[in-house]
């Protein structure tokens, strides 16, 4: 049966579900946390999402975020596509990590705030903490002023001002709103859902180039930056240049242009094992590696002029 068409209105916040599939789970470490909340952090960097709230389980992730650039399949298909690439590959695992689709639900305004203590009191209601505060891989500490601004990414100012009028500081008065809805049982604190009502935002999108023409492209201009001949960078050599410019291509591709791995894979000539180890490497990097970060940062401003061009 085909997929239903999923609404993707980039002027209402959404509230996006994603669960564990059976017998694995989302995030084993602390750092694979840390490596979801840097994919998110990217995104809003990239002016594609605005991220209200987030709370990640084990087993479940819950956003309250609203689409900007790009509509929110599309979004979440990089984020979670990237999250699952690199758990994989450490775990030297395949298949999906999420039980099918996302859920996602487009709500009014008005229900933001409900919607977002609802996600901060997720780990209360499951029974990972007593207290919202002393859960750790939540946006409730940042909404609280802790965390020494490791959640910076986070758009906080639309609820903390709803709390500006009341006789205590914002932060304290939306502290004692949350918790006085601690005990109720799960919800989404969502009243007025427009999933199904609003119309998808009509967008202008000029013609794309094929895909292989992208790949060839950007194989193009990374030979140029890192000086590898371009016959060779398709070779069997090993040798560390061309493995480097292996990795910026694959990283770029598959993280930044939305590329699978089966695509790179093709046009590289390796497998799909290699590439996928490549983006590994280089997603690391990217966090890691300035001089890595520069080389990835000029050439994704020029794959935004390859692509608009």
């Amino acid at each position: 049966m085909p997929r239903g068409l999923r609404n993707q209105s980039r002027l209402l916040p959404h509230l996006v579900i994603a669960k564990a599939a059976s017998e694995t789970l989302l995030f084993y470490r602390d750092d694979d946390y840390d490596a979801y909340l840097r994919l998110l952090r990217q995104l809003v960097r990239d002016r594609f999402i605005i991220v209200y709230a987030f709370c990640l389980l084990r087993d479940e992730i819950r956003l309250i975020v609203k689409p900007t650039r790009l509509g929110l399949g599309r979004v979440i298909q990089r984020l979670h596509g990237s999250h699952t690439l690199r758990i994989n590959s450490r775990l030297q695992r395949q298949g999906s990590l999420f039980r099918g689709r996302y859920k996602s639900t487009a709500f009014a305004e008005v229900d933001l705030c409900s919607a977002v203590r609802s996600v901060h009191l997720l780990p209360v209601r499951s029974g990972y903490t007593r207290h919202a505060e002393a859960f750790t891989y939540s946006s409730h500490s940042t909404y609280l002023g802790q965390g020494e601004g490791q959640h910076d990414f986070i758009q906080i100012h639309p609820i903390l001002d709803v709390f500006k009028g009341s006789s205590q500081f914002p932060q304290k008065s939306f502290a004692k709103y949350v918790e006085a809805a601690a005990l109720d049982s799960d919800d989404t604190g969502i009243t007025q859902s427009v999933s199904e009502a609003v119309d998808e935002v009509p967008v202008m999108v000029k013609p794309r180039r094929g895909r292989k023409s992208f790949l060839a492209s950007l194989a193009e201009r990374i030979s140029l930056l890192l000086s590898v001949n371009l016959a060779n960078l398709r070779s069997a050599s090993r040798r560390q240049d061309l493995v480097m410019a292996r990795r910026l291509m694959a990283t770029i591709a598959v993280l930044a242009a939305n590329q699978s791995v089966t695509e790179v894979a093709k046009f590289l000539r390796r497998d799909k094992a290699q590439i996928s180890r490549l983006v590994s490497q280089g997603m690391d990097l990217v966090e890691a590696d300035e001089p890595f970060r520069v080389l990835y940062d000029s050439v994704w401003q020029e794959r935004k002029r390859i692509t608009e061009s």
